[in-house]
């Protein structure tokens, strides 16, 4: 039905409509007006349409300054760094007091020791966060307090925002691993540094995919994603020894198939503990950070160790 045809129709109804409420009228003063009534109905929806084409955006009313305040609100976790080229997450904590001048903090995690130079400035990074200005994740402080007593161990009080940016969150960007048959792994709770253990040939404490030892159970272990700076891997809440825990060195053989030679190609790293969390069920997941690799010596068969 085209617009012609429908407007016709309308005319016909309107026209009917109003014989019967004037039956005294002409019929062509009722098609008329009807016709009127029409266009001014039409000309309504049409400045109805330019108002809501023309309406205006709503934009983003928040400022920079009301990001702790959101923080805060929100009970947003925020990561203390001890500066923005240092990626190692020194403590986790959340808000608990706005000031004009200062931020007072709540200690939720602490994963490195906190260590920051005279000017005692640190580095806190959020979840992104939009604002008139643009958007940011992270803002520079400086330490005023950190809490040693019992009341107030689990204190610390910053500065108010001394600037404002948006840095990568992740200077390796992780990968996750869909297919396992591609990535093998061989783990060892031990510093290479200490240890006599000759890894090339020993036993892995945990085995992931066809490296499982003799245990069937670790063919449950799994790859969750790899970077060049780490990897992260889904164990099975029993095989996680006792002592393992955050910052325990560990040793890893970690096989990726070559597709292009149809083979798997070894590559040897010594790494740190970052994060043991609550996995899918019955499952730990396990955050490594890479510190050091190493290439086998062929006239000796050690592994030579170089730092990152």
């Amino acid at each position: 039905m085209n617009i012609q045809t429908t407007a016709l129709d309308l005319t016909r109804q309107l026209t009917e409509l109003g014989q019967a409420l004037f039956p005294g009228l002409p019929e062509g003063i009722i098609r008329h007006t009807g016709a009127i009534l029409l266009g001014i109905l039409a000309f309504v929806f049409l400045l109805l349409g330019l108002l809501l084409l023309r309406r205006p955006k709503k934009k983003n009313t928040s400022s920079a300054t009301s990001i702790p305040h959101t923080l805060k609100e929100q009970g947003t976790i925020v990561d203390i760094l001890t500066g923005p080229d240092d990626e190692k997450i020194s403590l986790r904590v959340v808000f608990t007091s706005i000031k004009s001048n200062k931020i007072t903090c709540e200690i939720i995690e602490r994963l490195e020791p906190l260590k920051t130079g005279k000017n005692r400035q640190l580095f806190c990074i959020f979840a992104p966060t939009k604002t008139q200005k643009g958007k940011f994740n992270s803002f520079s402080t400086t330490l005023l307090k950190l809490g040693h007593s019992t009341r107030t161990a689990n204190l610390i009080v910053l500065s108010a925002p001394n600037e404002y940016t948006l840095v990568p969150r992740r200077k390796h960007a992780r990968k996750k691993v869909a297919d396992q048959q591609f990535i093998r792994v061989k783990l060892w709770f031990e510093d290479p540094i200490f240890s006599d253990t000759s890894y090339q040939d020993a036993m892995p404490h945990i085995g992931v995919n066809s490296f499982a030892s003799d245990n069937p159970e670790q063919n449950s272990n799994g790859v969750v994603n790899i970077s060049n700076g780490g990897i992260g891997l889904s164990i099975l809440d029993r095989l996680v020894p006792e002592t393992c825990s955050q910052n325990s060195p560990v040793v890893i053989n970690l096989f990726m198939f070559n597709f292009r030679e149809k083979t798997f190609k070894p590559y040897w790293y010594a790494g740190t503990i970052r994060s043991l969390e609550e996995g899918r069920p019955g499952f730990t997941r396990m955050g490594i950070e890479f510190t050091s690799t190493a290439t086998p010596d062929p006239s000796t068969g050690r592994l030579n160790w170089t730092t990152r």
